[in-house]
Parts: C-alpha cells; sequence; structure tokens
C-alpha cells in the first residue's frame, strides 16, 4: 500500500469525500488544549507537504489517482481558497523555501526530479529550472529540506518493484537518503537501510536532519514499528532485517522514536520545544498528529477527530499547519 505513498488509501479517501460532499464539508480535528482549528482553504488534492515564504502559505498536492483530470502540484492557500500555481506540474511530493527560491520534488522513474522556482510576482514564479535528476533505473525523490549548509536533503522512493516492500531494491540509491547540491544537481549518499524516508526537517539540537521512515506493509498488523531517524553519514538503519526482525537490530544505527506498525509517519514540524508528527494511521484511534519533545521521548496526542488520514504537516511563526486526504488544510496554534 505504501509503494507508491500509500496510493490505495489515497484514492479510497477521495472518493468517500466526494461522495459525502452533499452533506457539507467535514468537521476540523480537536486539538488536546481546546485551541480553535482554523480551515485555511479545502480542496488541495491530497497535499503532502508545506513551505512557507514571500507570505505565502504553499503546499504541494499529489493530485488524485483515480481521475487523472484533477492534477496536483503547488497551491496556495488562504481565505478558504485553495488556487494552483501556474506551471505546477502534476504531481507534487516535496516542498522546500529558502532565500526566495521555492524547491519541489516530483514525478516518478524517469521524470522524477528537484526543481528550483524563483521570481514570485504574487501570482506566479517567473523562472523555472531543474536542479537535479537521479541516474536511469532511479525511482524518484520524496520530500526534501534545505539544511543550514543551503543543500536539499531528499529520501529516495520506495518505487514500484514487486518486492520492494520487504527486499533492497536494486534501483539507483534505493532505500536510501541524499544530499544534493542546489547548483549542480550532484547527487551525494548518506545513509542507507531505509524503507520509504518520506518528509525529512532539520530541528535544533539534532545532528542531522529528521526523517519519517515507514515500515514494511507485508509482515502482519504489529510488526514491524514505523520510525523516525535522524540521518549522519554513513549511517546504516538496516532494512529490510531491521526493523522486521527485532534482534538484527542491534547490529544497525538507533531510531529517534519509535510508532506502532501501519502509524505510518508522514509530516513534520516543530515549534519550540515540541516536535509534531502527521500519522497517516494513528496510533489506534483513526488518524492523528501527536506531539513529543525535540530531543526525543514519549509521544502524545495533539490533533485528534481527523475523517481522513493526515499526510501533510508544517510549522511557521509558531503555528502548525495539517493537511489531509479531505483536501484541507488546518491551522492551529500548540
Amino acid at each position: 500500500m505504501r509503494a507508491r505513498f500509500l496510493l490505495v488509501a489515497l484514492a479510497v479517501v477521495v472518493v468517500a469525500a466526494g461522495a459525502g460532499a452533499a452533506a457539507g464539508p467535514p468537521p476540523p480535528p480537536k486539538a488536546a488544549g481546546g485551541q480553535a482549528v482554523a480551515v485555511l482553504a479545502r480542496g488541495v488534492p491530497t497535499p503532502t507537504a508545506f513551505a512557507f515564504g514571500h507570505g505565502q502559505v504553499f503546499v504541494a498536492a499529489f493530485g488524485d489517482e483515480q481521475n487523472p483530470k484533477i492534477h496536483g502540484g503547488v497551491f496556495t492557500v488562504k481565505d478558504g481558497r485553495a488556487v494552483r500555481v501556474p506551471g505546477s506540474p502534476h504531481v507534487a511530493f516535496g516542498l522546500a523555501f529558502d532565500r526566495g527560491t521555492l524547491y519541489l520534488s516530483t514525478g516518478f522513474g524517469p521524470t522524477a526530479r528537484i526543481l528550483a522556482w524563483s521570481g514570485w510576482n504574487g501570482t506566479r514564479f517567473r523562472k523555472q529550472r531543474v536542479v537535479a535528476r537521479g541516474p536511469k533505473g532511479f525511482s524518484g525523490f520524496n520530500g526534501i529540506a534545505v539544511g543550514p549548509d543551503g543543500r536539499l536533503y531528499a529520501g529516495v522512493s520506495l518505487g514500484d518493484a514487486k518486492n520492494a516492500d520487504y527486499e533492497h531494491s536494486l534501483a539507483p540509491y534505493a532505500n536510501s537518503f541524499l544530499a544534493v547540491d542546489p547548483k549542480t544537481g550532484k547527487l551525494e549518499l548518506l545513509a542507507t537501510g531505509l524503507r520509504q524516508p518520506w518528509q525529512p526537517i532539520f530541528v535544533p539540537g539534532l545532528r542531522g536532519p529528521l526523517v519519517a521512515d515507514l515500515g514494511q506493509e507485508s509482515l502482519g498488523k504489529k510488526r514491524p514499528p514505523d520510525r523516525l531517524v535522524v540521518i549522519e553519514p554513513g549511517l546504516d538503519f538496516g532494512f529490510p532485517r531491521c526493523p522486521a526482525q527485532p534482534k538484527a537490530c542491534a547490529h544497525y544505527a538507533k531510531p529517534f522514536a519509535l510508532f506502532p506498525a501501519h502509524a505510518s509517519p508522514t509530516g513534520l514540524g516543530y515549534v519550540g520545544k515540541r516536535l509534531y508528527v502527521g500519522l497517516f494511521g494513528g496510533t489506534g484511534k483513526g488518524p492523528d498528529v501527536v506531539s513529543m519533545p525535540t530531543a526525543g521521548g514519549p509521544y502524545k496526542p495533539f490533533l485528534t477527530g481527523f475523517v481522513a488520514p493526515v499526510v501533510a504537516v508544517g510549522t511557521h511563526n509558531g503555528q502548525l499547519y495539517v493537511g489531509d486526504l479531505t483536501g484541507a488544510v488546518y491551522r492551529v496554534k500548540p
């Protein structure tokens, strides 16, 4: 199911959300502290990531696999409206903003690339260029982040091989995490042993990017755990042996945090010393967003009551932004 970002589940939820449209929009989730949860916009087709710049909230969107006429790409959201940015690709996975440039990851296989958009005029970006492409046989880039050194950081897509769920792939850079030079597009292998490194984030106090890694789907309801890992050069996190075989994990790099099997961590953000993690499947009572210390430690629910799985999570100016599979974008102050 998670071989191409949970697409079966995405399609089911999109159809279900459309069927219930006549009854009115679904209610927003509830915050653990009772804070008001605002609906910034509806109609973003499968929001996957956020970036913030030029006074805008940019949202990456996957689109609708069941209806190819409904394109994803990059959207701006404000005052209840979601507007697709002209020139958007049909699908976008990750976004990152740095010094006036919006970076986005898009495409599968031979169409996979990282783009740089600049020259925002209030409606669109006047300049676009290709930053990086993978080598022949490359599966694709997942989410991206800009590091303190100015480089881009990205996980590699799981791809479509039949055994990709439970075996190491032979595709270039498979099951790994990369650094990308934004000027030359050069790819540098940083860490291996990751089944599906999805969205990364840089958190103060951690020695490298923190990334959500989704575990195997084929091992039953109770294993393996999903995890967050901190990337450092040369680390091996053990896939496919670890975390499927707990005893084998002693020989590999330790995770930052573990979640129950199929909780499916997706988006990440932080406010102050609290980390916020979107869980597509949740921890037992449906999709949710949990919080935990940025230094590591127990997690607890923060947003619950979603009517559809959570995908996109981002934080900016002390606010938490969340996108779910109804196409809604929410904002709340933790």
